[in-house]
């Protein structure tokens, strides 16, 4: 069943230090997830960032963010897949890091034959790849790793953050349809710079640009709003409206 979530922002400031330049600020948010929901910007528009206060990853600077769950009996679980999984994955072996996370979830082996499972939706064999680092596996065969491991782990809201860099176009429409089933028990949020990507598979739309929140809604209402396309970088109505 798919789970009822609820985000409430308020003043919601981040900074990486006082000195830094960047800053993300969104006043008020109100949202009820129903759906898969985009998160669209350019490069330095505050994505990640946001991305990661909403996983928790990063603490707010000032204000507040907090999911719920509408039944009010617990919070909801939140799963994040990382932009660079490189990062996590590059210096480990490859079958010790799945059981580690399966055996810290307490559901091995259950967890690892679901990782498999997805796995095999990328074309990626789990025993080809079980006794490998991270440096001996391609960037694709990286972000496929890292999407398996988040989806397996079937939290209640699942964050991905530009998901389909590195995968190809095959890899492309083997995630689209492993979500299209996935999104029928699970919230899911797609972060991406490419707008072209989150409308093919996105209701819902967050429009970031210099750290400030400038959209909030789906494709008819953002046909109002001409100046956001263009100051984003989606410049050509017709180009994305006329299909």
């Amino acid at each position: 069943m798919l789970p009822e979530i609820s985000l409430t922002i308020r003043n919601l400031e981040f900074r990486f230090d006082k000195a830094d330049s960047f800053r993300l600020w969104i006043d008020q948010l109100d949202h009820s997830f129903c759906g898969i929901l985009g998160l669209h910007g350019l490069s330095g528009s505050g994505k990640t960032s946001f991305s990661k206060l909403l996983c928790g990853l990063l603490k707010p600077s000032a204000g507040t963010i907090a999911l719920s769950m509408n039944s009010g009996a617990t919070l909801p679980r939140v799963g994040y897949a990382p932009q660079f999984p490189e990062r996590i994955l590059l210096g480990v072996q490859i079958g010790d890091t799945v059981r580690q996370i399966a055996s810290l979830k307490r559901r091995e082996p259950d967890l690892i034959t679901l990782i498999q499972k997805y796995l095999q939706c990328f074309s990626l064999d789990f025993e080809r790849i079980k006794n490998r680092s991270g440096y001996e596996l391609s960037g694709g065969e990286l972000r496929r790793l890292a999407l398996a491991l988040s989806l397996s782990l079937a939290p209640d809201l699942l964050i991905l953050d530009e998901p389909t860099v590195g995968l190809g176009r095959r890899g492309k429409a083997q995630l689209f349809s492993i979500l299209e089933n996935f999104q029928n028990d699970h919230q899911i949020i797609i972060v991406s710079h490419d707008f072209k990507l989150i409308r093919q598979i996105c209701r819902h739309y967050w429009i970031l640009h210099e750290g400030n929140l400038i959209f909030n809604g789906d494709d008819e209402t953002l046909r109002s709003f001409p100046d956001i396309i263009e100051q984003v970088g989606i410049n050509s109505l017709e180009k994305y409206f006329s299909q």
